[in-house]
C-alpha cells in the first residue's frame, strides 16, 4: 500500500477545511439529532484522512457526506447488542501493552508540539468532549474556527502516525 505524499495530505485537508460548511450543512438537513451534527461531522473526516492513507480520494468533502449519511442512518443499538453478547475484554498482552504505551508517548509528543491554541482546542473537543460552541465561546472564537483547529489537529496526528509507521 501505498502512502500519500504530504502535499497530498494538505491538498486533502484543505478541501475539508473548505467544504467543511457544506458538510455541516448537509448534516444539518439530514440529522434527526443536532447535536449529534458536530460528532458526525468529527467522525466523518477521522474516517476521509484513514482512508486517504490506503488510496487517493478525489471528493473528499463528496466521501465526507456519503460516510456521513452511512453515520446517520447505522443503527445506534448495534453497540449495545455487541457489548452485550461480549461483556467480557481480555487484557491486553505485555507486547500489546508496550505498543500502547509507545503509541501514548509519541501521541503526546505530536500534542505537545501543536500550536497551544490548536491542541487547547483539539483536547478540550475530542478528549474532554467539550461542544464546539461552549469553546468558541470561552475562547473567543468562531465555531467554524474550532472545526479548523480541530481538523488540522487530527490532519497533524495522522501525518505524525504515518511517519511513525514507516520508521
Amino acid at each position: 500500500m501505498s502512502k500519500p505524499d504530504v502535499g497530498s495530505q494538505e491538498a486533502l485537508c484543505r478541501a475539508l477545511i473548505e467544504g467543511s460548511s457544506q458538510i455541516k450543512r448537509y448534516l444539518n438537513r439530514h440529522s434527526s439529532d443536532a447535536s449529534d451534527v458536530a460528532d458526525y461531522y468529527q467522525e466523518a473526516v477521522v474516517r476521509v484522512l484513514e482512508k486517504a492513507r490506503e488510496q487517493p480520494i478525489r471528493n473528499p468533502v463528496a466521501y465526507a457526506m456519503t460516510i456521513a449519511k452511512n453515520l446517520m442512518s447505522a443503527p445506534s443499538r448495534t453497540t449495545a447488542l455487541s457489548d452485550e453478547m461480549n461483556p467480557e475484554c481480555p487484557a491486553p498482552t505485555p507486547e500489546q501493552q508496550a505498543e500502547s504505551d509507545e503509541r501514548f508517548r509519541h501521541f503526546q509528543e505530536v500534542l505537545r508540539r501543536m500550536p497551544p491554541l490548536r491542541r487547547r482546542v483539539f483536547i478540550r473537543r475530542r478528549l474532554h468532549g467539550e461542544s464546539r460552541e461552549a469553546i468558541a465561546r470561552s475562547l473567543g472564537l468562531s465555531e467554524e474556527a474550532v472545526k479548523k483547529h480541530i481538523t488540522r489537529a487530527m490532519s497533524d496526528l495522522q501525518q505524525a502516525i504515518d511517519r511513525h509507521n514507516t520508521v
